[in-house]
């Protein structure tokens, strides 16, 4: 037995970069608590006892978030924002009457996006208040990093985003010493021998176990060289932006339903601006607040790098995140650290005006990620993703 992995670390979807042994995931952050097997497993073999004690109910933006207005001078240009003080209850009127919106509507949505039902909803309220629109934009923007997909590509009859009462277990993972990439690392301690690492597989042949005359031949490209192996049963845990890719050759070729699932399904990318801050002074934002959510005015930059986690208790220095999903996260990938940095820290200076530039960056870039190519799967208008 075996196992072949294309990259130089044990955990593509989660890659820590570890500065004073403070994590910083540019994948996952987050492990599920409740109903997760995984979550299971790592408690019980001791591997979460650093994060057992942390605040449980981290990872619900729109539950524990203070919300910010952002607005332009028409004459000067500049940005500044101001708390919107009635969060909590926009939230129940804007998102809440959208959603109820959409459950009385029945069938009429079947196979709509997001997008499209919130646009019907507009128009039919014929509300004029810009205010709510920016709020509405931004529970959207939201939803669209959870799912790493733009609104026009969930389905909304697919997605329960957000209902009355929503809350969700998990344990945050990016203390010092741990980070989710740092765990599995840990987990896969005693599986070394049999773990190759750097190995790209280019072909899987499954035709001499299907007529009884061999086995499954799998092969892969290390340190230039082609090579293979044989397996009675081979496990192929590729993401799914590899298998859309193609760029491993299934011998004979996958079934036609299979693949069709494959090419329909949908799949997203979800990127991150990781910030920290050597000195404590630095820390010139709420340091309680575990979210910062701002509703920007409608131009080419609404909705970018909006949503800001404050995992600065955790870690143990001023620290912040950012976001940005979906075809805005892939168009961002093009563009330097230092240029998406300034429009990160335009949004930040709106809501603190005497922040500074942080002293370390990391910027997660999944779309150009050649063993991934993307984050994960989101449900499309019309398909059952659990069927799938």
């Amino acid at each position: 037995s075996g196992i072949i992995d294309d990259d130089d670390d044990y955990n593509d979807a989660s890659k820590v970069g570890d500065a004073s042994n403070v994590p910083y995931d540019v994948g996952g952050d987050w492990l599920y608590s409740e109903g997760s097997a995984q979550g299971d497993v790592l408690t019980e073999r001791g591997y979460l006892d650093p994060v057992l004690g942390n605040d449980m109910y981290t990872a619900v933006p729109l539950q524990t978030g203070i919300f910010y207005r952002q607005s332009r001078d028409e004459d000067s240009g500049e940005l500044t924002s101001a708390v919107l003080e009635d969060g909590e209850e926009r939230m129940g009127d804007v998102w809440g009457g959208f959603m109820q919106w959409r459950d009385d509507r029945g069938d009429d949505l079947d196979g709509e996006s997001y997008a499209d039902a919130i646009d019907q909803y507009w128009d039919n309220c014929g509300w004029t208040d810009d205010e709510s629109l920016q709020f509405l934009n931004l529970v959207e923007d939201v939803m669209e990093t959870e799912y790493t997909a733009d609104s026009s590509q969930l389905g909304v009859r697919e997605v329960n985003f957000f209902p009355p009462g929503y809350t969700i277990m998990s344990h945050y993972t990016g203390v010092p010493g741990m980070g989710f990439g740092n765990v599995a690392a840990k987990y896969a301690e005693p599986f070394e021998d049999d773990i190759s690492l750097n190995s790209k597989v280019t072909e899987i042949n499954s035709v001499g176990f299907m007529d009884g005359s061999g086995d499954t031949v799998v092969k892969y490209e290390k340190n230039g060289e082609i090579e293979e192996i044989k397996a009675k049963t081979v496990l192929v845990t590729a993401s799914l932006g590899v298998l859309k890719a193609g760029t491993i050759d299934f011998v004979p070729t996958m079934p036609e339903w299979k693949q069709e699932v494959i090419n329909e399904m949908g799949f997203g990318t979800v990127n991150k601006c990781i910030m920290s801050w050597d000195d404590d002074d630095a820390l010139v934002w709420p340091a309680d607040k575990l979210w910062f959510l701002l509703m920007t005015p409608e131009d080419e930059t609404s909705g970018l790098w909006t949503q800001f986690y404050n995992p600065t208790r955790f870690k143990g220095k001023p620290s912040l995140m950012s976001w940005v999903c979906g075809d805005e996260a892939i168009e961002e990938e093009q563009k330097s650290d230092q240029e998406i940095l300034e429009r990160v820290m335009t949004n930040l200076r709106s809501m603190f005006p005497a922040i500074r530039n942080p002293d370390n960056v990391v910027i997660s870039r999944w779309g150009q990620e050649e063993h991934v190519r993307g984050s994960y799967s989101f449900p499309v208008p019309g398909r059952d993703i659990y069927a799938d």
